[in-house]
């Protein structure tokens, strides 16, 4: 049971995925389902920080909108920390 859900269902991947699956799941001493699980976390959070980066790659291209990015950034560092004086 992953999450809470308790239904399941067959998905069909080639015997070397399903073996691959089956061995990690054995050394690790947890379910085949956990560790796709945790694989696709990994992979959405992979994907994420990429975006991220792409990001930050699309506003240093731009000069003008990077500049204006450190500027709001740094006044948020630089910030007070609520109810500090």
């Amino acid at each position: 049971m992953i999450d809470g859900m308790s239904l399941s269902t067959t998905i069909k991947v080639p015997k070397a995925l399903r073996d691959r699956l089956a061995a990690g799941a054995r050394s690790r001493h947890v379910t085949q389902a956990k560790v796709l699980s945790e694989a696709l976390d990994a992979l959405e959070e992979r994907d994420f920080w990429t975006s991220v980066d792409q990001g930050y790659a699309r506003l240093q291209a731009d000069p003008q909108a990077w500049r204006e990015y450190v500027t709001e950034r740094d006044s948020w560092v630089e910030a007070p920390l609520t109810g500090e004086l």
